[in-house]
């Protein structure tokens, strides 16, 4: 019986490359580069498929800046319906294909960063490579820490939003009928949940206090290879430098 392969902690500097380099992506080309970058390097980092519920609110949004590009940039008019007045442009549809790309690609990298770097692990790997800026007296520890503490307690702040969500549809006893009716149980779901988070933070705050908790050093970790840093370097650079 064979034993799996190892995943490639290489992938990590190229992830974040691609991820930069969506974020600041000026051109249709870069932005479309970051988005295949990100997803060969997700699928070589042994990222799941990503959820319905991804995909969907991925979809959404996408389409989304697209509509609102398409009728709110002024430009050269495409043969398109006219809404409230707005009539469609070239330029308009060329800045929400580049907004949906952006939002892709930062989308993905992060998907292949989390299967890469689990749960804490990304706290660390980033701190790690901030590390340097300490000498600038930029609290990378001190953020290291309060990142380390968001990535524990959000799995719970989302299980602890659905009870209540389940709690509010019993006693109502019936779904909600219309947008409107939607959007109360969310915001009666919300509020409790937010200040069981708030007084979980509370207890928690109390805790490291009493433990005299002290922020660790941050572990040096192995260099990855030239090839990948310099490449998603060097894909992070393209992206920032051709925007014209």
């Amino acid at each position: 019986m064979t034993a799996p392969a190892a995943r490639p902690e290489s992938l990590g500097p190229l992830l974040l490359g691609a991820m930069v380099g969506s974020l600041v992506a000026g051109r249709l080309e870069t932005g479309a580069l970051c988005v295949l970058v990100a997803g060969i390097a997700a699928v070589r980092a042994g990222a799941p498929r990503p959820s319905r519920t991804w995909v969907r609110f991925l979809a959404v949004g996408g389409a989304l800046s697209l509509a609102l590009n398409l009728y709110l940039n002024p430009g050269r008019p495409l043969p398109l319906p006219v809404i409230a007045g707005a009539t469609p442009t070239v330029e308009g549809l060329e800045l929400g294909v580049l907004l949906a790309l952006r939002v892709a690609g930062a989308a993905v990298a992060l998907h292949g960063l989390r299967a890469l770097w689990p749960g804490e692990r990304a706290a660390d790997e980033i701190a790690a490579l901030l590390a340097p800026l300490e000498r600038l007296r930029l609290p990378v520890r001190r953020s290291r820490a309060v990142l380390s503490l968001a990535l524990r307690f959000a799995p719970l702040v989302a299980e602890e939003f659905h009870r209540v969500a389940r709690v509010q549809a019993l006693r109502a006893g019936r779904p909600p009928r219309g947008p409107r009716q939607w959007l109360t149980r969310q915001r009666a779901a919300i509020v409790p949940a937010m200040v069981g988070s708030l007084e979980r933070a509370e207890r928690v705050a109390l805790a490291l206090e009493a433990r005299h908790y002290r922020l660790r050093p941050i572990a040096r970790r192995p260099r990855s290879p030239m090839v990948a840093s310099g490449a998603g370097a060097a894909l992070a650079a393209a992206a920032l430098l051709w925007r014209s």
